[in-house]
């Protein structure tokens, strides 16, 4: 849907509770209506009066004598709602974001209900100075300010939990991103400024990275999560939009970017891809702040990585495409650095995913993920981190068969860099490594066998020229004697590298039969 239909016209979770305020607010001021009049009803000694009585009873003096105490009573509700409202914005901001005050000053609720109890008890001080020593007030004028007291007492409740709501975290952040989606859309439809427009864009990237790196200091995974995958929509969205918004927009907001090169500024400013370098830097630095404390946002940093990559994709966006390969290689070495294996296992998973979704329109880049894939595999392996080397052999053997039976392109450059991945045994580890590569490359030989392809698992089989047939033979062992897909442990893949369906097993035979003959 475009801007024109009110696609970005969004409004938050917290606005909602409006129905909600309204219906709390109804119900307080009916309660006390019904009360008195249940009241007055069995009253014996009013039980005759009629509503010209009571009227005129109001008219001879009530509503004066009610309006004496209203000013110090206004007062102290003024007094009271600024110290609460004070008190819980404070330790929100403390716990999550300074930047709470400002989105808590902009919110035009807050104002408004502020504003009319600031107004009505600035009216209820006032009024009894125009009263003479002999001359009663108007009676409508008195009723105004009883009517203004009647609201302002019973707005309390609701405007606490408009309060309450708006200070969710989740809230603000659905806020935040809001803000920038009705800013995008101005200057999308030429109705707003575009410096303001990127300021607010850029801000908005800010604030909610912020909030998330507060959540995992608090470790506060929803609130992490949360952060994250508003991000993501942030970023999906504004892909819509991008194509249409006039040059002028690639030229960022240079103080939002300080900590760079200026190469690298000059780069994404030439290459109009500003935006999606600062939403992949706030992940890279929520990303090296995740791998030691929260495992389950790493997995989700990859995952919106790999979303605006496809994003990037449809759109035919191929710098914003080549950018999220760049941070998706920089996560790997965060993680490596850290020692961290399960983060690399499903960053891994999420960059093959990513590859296998370029593959058919972008067989170059599928080229490439496998030159990183095994350049990082070889460095885990020297790390002494086998696991990572040997996840990074089945998820090219994966991408092999993908490019050969579904993308349908040439599918020797990537086998001749997979075949680059094992490397001579020196040590424990290495051994290790080496022998789960050689288990993720005969099962592509088998595959092949399978698919017609004889010539490519023959390419396969003169690389393991030097391994020894019996060293061959309990490589194929293992490989058989792996009869559940599943892995025994909870894995976040789920499923077990080394296993083949059963229809492919013969083929395994024929793989290795011609290098184990006799055996």
């Amino acid at each position: 849907m475009s801007p024109e239909h009110g696609e970005l016209d969004e409004v938050a979770p917290h606005q909602a509770s409006g129905r909600l305020s309204l219906s709390l607010f109804a119900g307080v001021v009916g309660a006390a209506l019904g009360l008195m009049i249940v009241l007055l009803a069995l009253d014996v000694s009013l039980s005759e009066l009629t509503v010209h009585g009571i009227a005129g009873g109001v008219q001879a003096g009530g509503l004066s004598e009610a309006l004496g105490s209203l000013a110090e009573v206004l007062a102290a509700v003024l007094g009271l709602s600024l110290t609460v409202v004070a008190i819980v914005v404070q330790l929100a901001s403390q716990r999550y974001s300074a930047k709470i005050v400002d989105l808590f000053m902009r919110d035009w609720t807050n104002v408004g209900v502020f504003s009319f109890m600031v107004v009505s008890c600035i009216y209820v001080v006032l009024l009894p100075a125009f009263a003479g020593p002999e001359q009663a007030l108007p009676d409508i004028t008195v009723g105004a300010g009883l009517v203004l007291a009647v609201v302002n007492f019973g707005l309390l409740l609701p405007y606490f939990g408009h309060v309450f709501a708006f200070l969710h975290p989740n809230n603000i952040i659905t806020q935040i991103k809001t803000t920038a989606y009705r800013s995008l859309g101005r200057a999308h439809l030429g109705r707003g400024e575009l410096s303001a427009a990127q300021i607010q864009m850029a801000q908005a990237i800010e604030r909610i990275a912020d909030n998330c790196l507060a959540a995992i200091t608090q470790s506060d995974r929803s609130l992490a999560l949360h952060s994250i995958r508003t991000m993501e929509e942030l970023i999906l969205r504004y892909f819509r939009f991008k194509v249409d918004l006039p040059p002028s927009w690639s030229k960022a907001p240079h103080r939002h970017f300080f900590a760079l090169s200026e190469e690298f500024y000059e780069e994404i400013v030439h290459r109009g891809t500003w935006v999606e370098a600062k939403t992949l830097m706030e992940f890279e630095h929520v990303m090296r702040r995740a791998l030691g404390s929260m495992s389950e946002l790493v997995s989700q940093l990859s995952s919106s990585s790999r979303a605006i990559g496809e994003r990037a994709l449809e759109e035919q966006d191929g710098e914003a495409l080549e950018l999220v390969l760049r941070f998706f290689n920089t996560y790997i070495r965060h993680a490596l650095n850290a020692r961290n294996v399960r983060a690399v296992y499903n960053i891994l998973y999420q960059y093959r995913q990513l590859s296998v979704t370029a593959m058919s329109r972008r067989p170059d880049l599928s080229r490439r993920v496998v030159e990183h894939l095994v350049y990082y595999g070889r460095i885990a392996n020297a790390m002494g981190l086998p696991f990572v080397t040997v996840t990074a052999a089945h998820d090219v053997r994966v991408m092999c068969e993908h490019a050969f039976a579904e993308a349908h392109i040439d599918v020797i450059p990537v086998l001749e860099l997979f075949l680059t991945l094992d490397q001579p045994s020196e040590g424990k580890t290495e051994e290790l490594a080496l022998l789960g590569v050689r288990k993720a490359q005969s099962i592509l030989g088998a595959f092949f066998l399978s698919r017609g392809a004889p010539e490519l698992a023959q390419r396969i089989r003169e690389d393991m020229d030097e391994e020894s047939p019996a060293r061959l033979a309990s490589i194929r062992d293992a490989i058989l004697a792996v009869t559940d897909r599943k892995f025994w442990e909870i894995t976040d893949r789920g499923f077990n590298f080394d296993f083949v369906e059963p229809e492919m097993r013969k083929y395994v035979h024929e793989f290795f039969d011609p290098m184990v003959d006799g055996l």
